[in-house]
């Protein structure tokens, strides 16, 4: 039984424009031959890839996490042990430092940095919606202004480890609240005042819940070996009801924006609108492509862009030797949410089946401008920022 909820802005602007609503099909645009607006190193934005041979600490769950302030600044931040070692060092057991690299989204001059001693496992950093810093340690959240001066923190609390510590607009985040017995509750709090916006403590959704959330709905998906995975979706200040996803056999991976969620079908991509319609759906030009993770996924603010990376299945099956092909990171593709399809494709290097000389870990990950009209990419070769096409204008 779906949910009974209001439909919202987005679908009645489509049809206040007079714009379909019923779902269209998209393939991948060509890999595009454009030149970035500008390229670096590791070295020459800040960090270096080697650091993350014998440290697995991570910000966020990214080597080195990218995200936009705004059109014109583009920030990197990594972690770096305060000891170095030839053995992989336990992020548990040794103090780090959180380095932040603000630069010139145009052209990747540096224009700022900070730093912050921290431990070095649970670590998250956002930007927020009110131009402040989030960040997120262990079990404590802080806030900083924009000239990185405290404002406020809270203690005891714990956040999830990933690319949604903040909701895709950047205006609110989710907390955890830990009891005795395993038992916890999740708050829904504004990025800038910590305020409660939405709390709940509902027996269904154990700690083993996965929760998707913007600052108008939460989904929380509930999987167990041998049983078919449980869905519900509450409106914020709601209460939770059983989902169904309207294409059969679809999965939820992540919002787009406040109304928009985008789901997979083995590997086709479906963007929806909560309560509304299927805006599209997109499917690979091979079908050895697959979409990655949604942890790698981006969101422009602006709420009408979102970016993926694809992987391609690599090497060879030979079940005698225990070879089996394995996902390797193979291109970056750009969705438009009014355009209703992707707009953009780029090559990015993925990890080879064959032995390679050099031991540095191979990764990419993505963000996407406010406007959604620059596109970066972090990588163990460095940072690249390419101008995506503006949105086609329809004529009616």
């Amino acid at each position: 039984m779906k949910p009974s909820i209001q439909i919202p802005v987005m679908f009645l602007t489509f049809l206040a424009l007079g714009l379909p609503v019923s779902k269209a099909q998209t393939s991948s645009p060509p890999l595009t031959r454009q030149a970035p607006l500008w390229s670096a190193t590791p070295k020459q934005v800040g960090y270096d890839s080697s650091v993350f041979r014998n440290f697995s600490a991570m910000v966020g769950g990214d080597e080195a996490k990218v995200q936009f302030l705004d059109d014109q600044r583009l920030a990197l931040s990594w972690l770096t042990p305060d000891e170095t070692g030839t053995h992989v060092i336990d992020p548990a057991k040794i103090l780090s430092h959180l380095h932040l690299s603000i630069v010139d989204a145009r052209n990747g001059q540096q224009l700022s940095s900070h730093e912050w001693l921290c431990t070095a496992q649970g670590v998250n950093l956002a930007y927020t919606a009110s131009g402040q810093w989030l960040l997120s340690i262990g079990e404590s959240v802080t806030l900083y202004s924009a000239s990185f001066d405290k404002l406020r923190d809270l203690q005891n609390v714990g956040t999830q480890r990933s690319h949604t510590f903040v909701s895709p607009s950047g205006r609110t985040f989710l907390s955890y609240v830990t009891y005795p017995h395993d038992a916890r509750s999740a708050e829904l709090r504004d990025s800038g005042t910590f305020a409660v916006i939405d709390s709940w403590n509902d027996s269904r959704l154990d700690k083993a819940a996965r929760i998707l959330y913007s600052d108008v709905f939460a989904l929380a998906q509930i999987s167990h070996p041998g049983k078919p995975q449980q869905v519900y979706i509450r409106e914020i200040g709601g209460s939770w009801n059983p989902y169904s996803p309207p294409i059969q056999g679809s999965q939820p991976t992540g919002f787009a924006n406040d109304d928009t969620l985008v789901s997979q079908r083995h590997h086709e991509l479906i963007a929806e609108i909560i309560g509304g319609a299927q805006l599209f759906s997109s499917t690979p030009p091979d079908i050895r492509l697959l979409l990655s993770s949604w942890s790698t996924a981006a969101t422009s603010t602006g709420g009408e862009r979102f970016a993926v990376i694809l992987d391609r299945m690599r090497g060879l099956r030979e079940e005698g030797l225990d070879m089996y092909p394995f996902p390797s990171d193979d291109r970056v593709i750009v969705y438009s949410i009014p355009q209703r399809s992707a707009i953009f494709s780029v090559k990015v290097k993925g990890g080879s089946p064959w032995p390679h000389w050099s031991s540095d870990p191979v990764w990419n990950r993505i963000a996407l401008s406010p406007s959604g009209l620059l596109l970066a990419i972090s990588s163990n070769e460095g940072v690249r920022v390419y101008a995506l096409p503006p949105d086609e204008q329809t004529n009616h």
